[in-house]
């Protein structure tokens, strides 16, 4: 793993003055004003139309890093079992505003899963495809990278989602969906497998 963090490219959009301060513990919350991103991000489907007022981009240094480490295992994992597999997903989490900045910081935290509504779908982080269904838990927006991989059906209501992969003996499902053939929500239950890359202000 040496290696891969040695050669890991600093995200283009980012803002630094010296490359120098992009090293452990660097992290920075920057108001997006290049009108290209905020087009970007403001147009993408699943918005459904919703209105940014406000966009910032979330850029931590050391949640980037863990988040690139595991892509890479997702992405051997996929090859190896289900090739052609969509590999990561830009989704949305709803939240409570309180908690945006705690997330931001240190990442997901999957023990505080069903905190907001429940766990119907088994034990993790809830991640939406639409931010419709976002919103309803939570005032605050967050447009989140997830390595949903290789997906499964989910374990139940307050279970965990430990499902193998098919072919696999011991390698688990990346993701767990509510539904098989038309997900809405994705849970994952690797706090590494989601990184929260912007915060979406709504008007």
């Amino acid at each position: 793993m040496a290696c891969c963090l040695l050669e890991l490219a600093i995200p283009t959009n980012w803002e630094y003055q010296n490359q120098e301060e992009i090293k452990d513990g660097y992290f920075h919350i920057a108001d997006v004003t290049n009108q290209e991103e905020i087009n970007e991000i403001s147009s993408i489907p699943e918005l459904g139309g919703i209105r940014v007022n406000r966009l910032q981009r979330v850029e931590n240094w050391n949640l980037y890093r863990r988040y690139q480490i595991m892509k890479a295992d997702v992405t051997a994992a996929v090859q190896k079992y289900k090739p052609g597999t969509q590999v990561e997903r830009r989704l949305f989490h709803g939240t409570d505003s309180s908690k945006v900045a705690g997330i931001c910081k240190n990442g997901f935290d999957r023990d505080y899963s069903g905190t907001a509504a429940g766990s119907a779908y088994g034990t993790g982080t809830y991640f939406a495809v639409k931010a419709e269904l976002s919103r309803r838990y939570g005032h605050a927006l967050l447009l989140v990278r997830v390595l949903t991989g290789i997906s499964g059906a989910s374990s139940g209501s307050n279970q965990p989602n430990l499902s193998n992969i098919p072919g696999s003996q011991d390698e688990r499902i990346h993701s767990a969906v509510d539904n098989i053939s038309n997900p809405s929500m994705y849970i994952v239950s690797n706090d590494n497998s989601a990184y929260p890359e912007y915060i979406i202000h709504l008007s």
